[in-house]
């Protein structure tokens, strides 16, 4: 149970969402992890306090980062589009890469998908994920011969 208790608490510093849910039932914990009563309460506890949301941010911002420092043009361009298809994006890949290139890399291929399955996005997007991936593309190329 120890093991769904860390699993659980990493889930919820990452999902904003999720602890929104707990909040209002604490009970959807059970659904997804095998928790004692003890360690239940212990994270309803957790995701109650003011400091829960401090957590959520600087887990963000860590994801933020690679982002915002490969792909400028891009997040530039997405504008206030930045904050949702951000969060579309670490829900769908919850897990972080420490590889700064990786994580720009995957982020550039999920924002192709939602380009090409016709989410409408600003114009200038397009042509900035394109600059930038292949540039992101080319760094990781490069990185995996140096490792080699």
């Amino acid at each position: 149970m120890l093991v769904d208790f860390q699993q659980a608490l990493a889930d919820l510093t990452a999902s904003p969402e999720l602890c929104m849910q707990v909040r209002r039932d604490p009970g959807v914990l059970r659904e997804r992890y095998e928790l004692s009563d003890r360690e239940l309460k212990r994270l309803a506890a957790i995701v109650g306090h003011a400091g829960m949301a401090c957590a959520c941010i600087v887990y963000r911002a860590n994801r933020l980062a690679p982002l915002a420092l490969n792909l400028p043009l891009t997040c530039r361009a997405l504008g206030a589009d930045l904050r949702d298809v951000a969060s579309q994006y670490w829900a769908a890949f919850p897990e972080g890469n420490v590889h700064f290139y990786v994580e720009s890399d995957r982020f550039c291929v999920f924002l192709r998908g939602l380009i090409d399955a016709g989410r409408p996005l600003p114009a200038a997007v397009d042509a900035a994920l394109a600059h930038e991936a292949a540039i992101i593309a080319g760094a990781l190329r490069e990185s995996h011969t140096e490792a080699a």
